[in-house]
C-alpha cells in the first residue's frame, strides 16, 4: 500500500511538472485599454541626474492573425532634472503661470510631445513591425520606448527557460537575456540580465512579470550602467502596465 501511495505521489508530481509549460504570446483584444505608468531615474554621478515619471494611455485598434496595432498618447510627465548644480521641474499637470522659467521652457518642449500619438504595430511574439509618431516630434521615440516590451520564443517556456533579444539604441546594442524563474498563479516570473557594447559598454539586470492569459508584461524593474564618453550612467526604470 506504502509503495503505491509513493508512486502515485510521483505520478502527480511529474504530471504538475509537465503542466508547468506555457507559450507566451500578445493576446490583446480589440478596444482594450491600458495605462502605463513609467518611473525612472538617472544618475551621472557628480554631473547630476534626473527623476521622472510618465503615464501613457494605450488602446488596442486592430487585432488580426498575425499582428496588432495599437494607439499611445502620453497623459503625464513629471520631470525633475538636476545638471551644472542647477535644478530644473517639470510638471503637465500645472500651469504655465505655476512653473518657473525652467519649466516653461520644458513645457514648451513637452507639449507638442502630449499632443502626439504613437502608432504600433507588433506581431503576437512582440516583435515592432513598424512604429509611427503623428505629428512628429523630435526626440519623441526616446522618451517613449517602452522599457518592458520582450520579443517572445516561438517554443513553450518552462522554469529555467531562457532566450536573447538584442536591440540598437544610439549606437549601442544592447543584449539582454530573459529566464524563467517560475511559473505561478497565471504570471510568468523573468530574471533579466545582459550587456551593453559599442559607443558604451556595461550590464543590464532586472525582473518581469508576464501575465501568461494576455501576454502583456505587467511589470518591469531594470537598471542599466554605462560607461561612455567618460562619463558613467546607472539608468532605473520601472514600469506597470495597467488593463483599464
Amino acid at each position: 500500500m506504502k509503495r503505491i501511495l509513493i508512486a502515485l505521489l510521483v505520478i502527480t508530481t511529474l504530471s504538475a511538472t509537465a503542466q508547468e509549460s506555457v507559450l507566451l504570446r500578445l493576446n490583446y483584444a480589440k478596444g482594450d485599454s491600458y495605462l502605463i505608468s513609467v518611473d525612472s531615474k538617472q544618475s551621472t554621478g557628480m554631473q547630476g541626474g534626473m527623476n521622472m515619471k510618465m503615464t501613457m494611455g494605450m488602446i488596442v485598434t486592430e487585432v488580426a492573425a498575425e499582428n496588432i496595432k495599437t494607439e499611445s498618447q502620453i497623459t503625464a510627465v513629471v520631470m525633475d532634472m538636476m545638471q551644472g548644480g542647477m535644478t530644473m521641474s517639470y510638471d503637465s499637470n500645472k500651469k504655465e503661470e505655476e512653473l518657473d522659467q525652467m519649466g516653461q521652457i520644458m513645457k514648451s518642449q513637452f507639449d507638442p510631445m502630449m499632443k502626439s500619438t504613437i502608432y504600433t504595430s507588433q506581431d503576437r511574439m512582440g516583435n515592432m513591425i513598424e512604429t509611427k509618431i503623428e505629428p512628429t516630434i523630435a526626440g519623441m521615440e526616446q522618451l517613449t520606448a517602452s522599457s518592458n516590451a520582450i520579443n517572445y520564443p516561438k517554443e513553450k517556456v518552462t522554469v529555467g527557460s531562457s532566450w536573447t533579444s538584442e536591440k540598437n539604441n544610439q549606437g549601442m546594442t544592447m543584449s539582454t537575456t530573459f529566464t524563467v524563474s517560475s511559473i505561478a498563479n497565471g504570471v510568468v516570473t523573468l530574471d533579466v540580465s545582459g550587456k551593453v557594447s559599442g559607443a558604451g559598454t556595461g550590464s543590464i539586470k532586472g525582473k518581469t512579470t508576464v501575465d501568461i492569459s494576455s501576454g502583456v508584461p505587467t511589470s518591469a524593474t531594470l537598471e542599466v550602467t554605462i560607461s561612455a564618453q567618460g562619463m558613467d550612467i546607472t539608468a532605473t526604470t520601472n514600469t506597470t502596465t495597467t488593463k483599464i
